[in-house]
């Protein structure tokens, strides 16, 4: 059986055993187009949800990699760093409810939003690699982007990073995908277990400077 058939009946399962990203950012659908059309706007608006104090942090002191160096996130591995943002304010926030749902977690790791500014036009000169996802296809529909190339793509990178090999060695990765795509300065595609979600992977210094600190604030959780 094809590893995307597969892949369907067992997406609940793969959910859970996927890490999700570290807090992340998002925007208010500023573009749900296709991923062709990244890189042709011109400043746009990414979000990300954390801690007052790690906002208060990136206030001071500007976004920084985060490097887990015992487990890996969706778009970066195990001892790498990577700063995650979305363009999708209103489902970063309640993506973050919900991972922190039970007592009074969510107010304290989804206290602020921080809004930066990324100008598009830089992905011209960065490596950067851009997976359609459901937000971007024409349908905008999960189970079918599910039966596609970019998905079973999307799976086995995401399978690399969090756990450090492939679901599926069958599958051949793109060239600027494979060793965990360590030449790679951005990373842009759906997030795990919330696929709906655009989200953004910086991954190099060299990323990070173009995204630009705008404010933080209370998020209303």
């Amino acid at each position: 059986m094809h590893y995307s058939q597969i892949i369907k009946v067992f997406i609940c399962a793969v959910s859970v055993l996927h890490v999700s990203a570290s807090p992340v950012a998002v925007s208010d659908k500023l573009d749900t187009g296709s991923s062709s059309e990244l890189g042709k706007r011109a400043k746009i608006q990414l979000f990300h949800i954390t801690t007052a104090a790690a906002a208060n942090n990136i206030k001071e002191g500007g976004a920084k990699l985060q490097v887990k160096p015992t487990i890996g996130d969706d778009f970066n591995p195990k001892g790498t760093g990577g700063f995650y943002v979305t363009d999708n304010k209103k489902d970063i926030i309640e993506w973050c409810k919900g991972r922190n749902a039970g007592g009074d977690r969510a107010k304290t790791n989804c206290a602020e939003l921080i809004t930066f500014e990324f100008d598009d036009s830089a992905l011209s000169s960065l490596k950067v690699h851009k997976f359609v996802g459901p937000a971007g296809s024409a349908t905008k529909d999960l189970t079918t982007w599910m039966g596609t190339p970019d998905f079973e793509q999307w799976h086995e990178f995401t399978s690399l990073c969090t756990h450090g090999e492939q679901n599926d060695e069958d599958v051949k990765l793109a060239a600027d995908l494979a060793n965990s795509g360590k030449d790679l300065d951005l990373v842009i595609g759906p997030m795990v277990s919330t696929e709906t979600v655009r989200q953004y992977a910086f991954r190099t210094t060299k990323a990070l400077a173009h995204l630009k600190f705008i404010s933080a604030a209370a998020s209303g959780v």
